[in-house]
């Protein structure tokens, strides 16, 4: 249900703030000594005083949590794969699901996700994987952002009797917010730090690229889904009802 994702969500965020509150409270706290020391985790040092333990049990402790969440990504990527290998977007062979206590595992878009993240681990060898990374999450966040909020304004008018989980109370007025706020971090990102202009740069190729697949490609191979006939045919009776009424 969306009100236990936004719970859950809620959840992460707090406990999270807590954590960083607690750990960079610790003797010495935050110096400049800590942000000069080269670590892959930077809570590890807060973990060795707050349990007095060494630099490698607190680096497995700090780890533990972060191979959780890859795991939950895996997850995510693999469902949105098979979703999108469903719909014709992409190889049918991504579609394959092996049946486990009774739920489709799309275990062909897991593998796929899993070995296409491993190979992107050898690059960063050859780039500051830590900054390049941060950049490209943001240039490419605020672009989804935008993106989201642009499809919510056009499924809005076209599905608005859909039905749907959860509604966003908000309506259009968030859509329109957010795209402002996203819009302004973006520019400001590009005019005052020359540095985003590179990745955004590698981030517009990668969309050209991926534009052009569609068009040569998936444009022509698209189709509904079976799960999205029954979703989009229900709309389509329900906005037809609705357009006799009104007249």
């Amino acid at each position: 249900m969306p009100y236990a994702m936004l719970g859950l969500i809620g959840t992460v965020f707090v406990l999270s703030v807590w954590l960083m509150f607690t750990v960079a409270s610790q003797a010495p706290g935050t110096t400049s000594q800590l942000y000069r020391r080269s670590t892959y985790f930077p809570l590890v040092f807060g973990f060795m005083n707050i349990l007095n333990i060494n630099y490698k049990a607190a680096s497995a402790m700090a780890g533990i949590p972060i191979v959780g969440s890859v795991v939950s990504y895996f997850y995510i990527i693999a469902r949105q794969v098979k979703a999108m290998a469903s719909s014709g977007l992409l190889p049918h062979f991504l579609n394959y699901t092996f049946a486990f206590q009774g739920e489709e595992v799309p275990i062909a878009a897991y593998v796929t996700v899993c070995i296409a993240a491993y190979g992107a681990n050898h690059f960063a060898f050859w780039v500051n994987i830590f900054t390049t990374s941060t950049r490209a999450a943001t240039i490419a966040g605020c672009f989804v952002y935008l993106s989201m909020f642009y499809c919510y304004v056009i499924f809005e008018r076209r599905f608005g009797y859909m039905e749907r989980t959860f509604r966003n109370p908000l309506g259009l007025v968030s859509a329109v917010v957010g795209s402002v706020i996203f819009s302004a971090i973006l520019v400001i990102m590009l005019v005052f730090h020359p540095e985003f202009k590179a990745i955004t740069l590698l981030y517009f190729i990668y969309m050209a690229v991926m534009l052009a697949y569609y068009y040569i490609y998936a444009e022509s191979a698209q189709y509904f889904s079976v799960s999205e006939q029954k979703v989009f045919f229900k709309a389509y009776i329900i906005n037809c009802k609705t357009c006799l009424v009104s007249l």
